[in-house]
């Protein structure tokens, strides 16, 4: 515990940020950042990360601002004694939050690999379910509503697809924030994504409905270091979908050379994006 923030350690090696997702439903103890974690500890790296506010084992009450989670990220390098730039993995709104932190902080990113996300304007994008041009929408839309009018696990696991549905999700109070998305679509970082630095991999998977395949390819042409590698038989979880090529792409893209050394003048202080 860190000054109210549950800050996690995993495994050995080189450390490498794992960025959760603000809206909580990408931090240690569900299935999709386990995956991720245990993936990058099988790579020799530790993992550092945290539980946002409001959700985990964090005791600090949730703001739900980007300055919010930048500042969190901060205290979690902070408690892990990292002082020097480091890798970062982010997927989804966790990578939507890790852009946000390289354009912030680029002294303390090494290296990036954005999975399944984009840098803003995700709603409009060709092919994501949140577009109203999707055939998929209403549903999705449908399902939305039924999520902030019914707040249980229920509605939250069947618009993130997880199945089976048990009768008691129906009566569990939901772990993620709706609010959330209301404020990620106000923040576009597109307009800078030439400013990132930091070599960076994208992994997006063809199918991905709700970061579309147009936002991956958007951030590998416009951040000046970037490459793209798209999985084509996923959807918005490759490492899951499509385990073992992700997990070699990763590895060739994190494996050939450690982070570099710290500017002795790194401190972990920066303005909001």
């Amino acid at each position: 515990m860190h000054d109210g923030l549950a800050v996690y350690r995993f495994g050995t090696g080189e450390p490498i940020l794992f960025m959760p997702g603000p809206h909580r439903f990408q931090r240690p103890g569900l299935r999709s950042a386990d995956v991720l974690i245990r993936g990058l500890t099988r790579l020799d790296r530790t993992v550092i990360t945290f539980d946002p506010p409001g959700s985990g084992h964090s005791a600090r009450p949730a703001h739900l601002s980007m300055d919010e989670m930048l500042a969190c990220t901060d205290a979690a390098l902070d408690a892990a004694d990292l002082h020097h730039p480091v890798d970062a993995i982010g997927h989804s709104m966790g990578g939507f939050t890790l852009i946000a932190y390289a354009l912030s902080r680029p002294q303390h990113i090494a290296r990036l690999v954005l999975v399944g996300t984009g840098a803003g304007g995700y709603m409009q994008a060709r092919g994501a379910l949140w577009n109203r041009h999707h055939p998929g929408f209403a549903a999705m839309a449908a399902l939305g509503i039924l999520q902030m009018a019914v707040p249980t696990r229920g509605p939250e696991r069947l618009l993130r697809n997880y199945t089976p549905i048990r009768p008691s999700d129906w009566l569990q109070p939901r772990s993620g924030h709706t609010e959330w998305h209301r404020i990620a679509r106000q923040l576009d970082y597109r307009p800078r994504l030439r400013e990132i630095v930091a070599p960076s991999l994208i992994l997006c998977g063809r199918f991905d409905p709700q970061f579309a395949l147009p936002c991956s390819q958007q951030l590998a042409h416009a951040i000046p270091h970037a490459r793209l590698q798209v999985f084509e038989r996923s959807g918005h979880y490759p490492f899951i979908e499509e385990s073992e090529p992700f997990w070699s792409a990763v590895r060739a893209f994190l494996m050939p050379t450690t982070a570099p050394t710290p500017p002795d003048s790194a401190s972990r202080t920066g303005g909001a994006p």
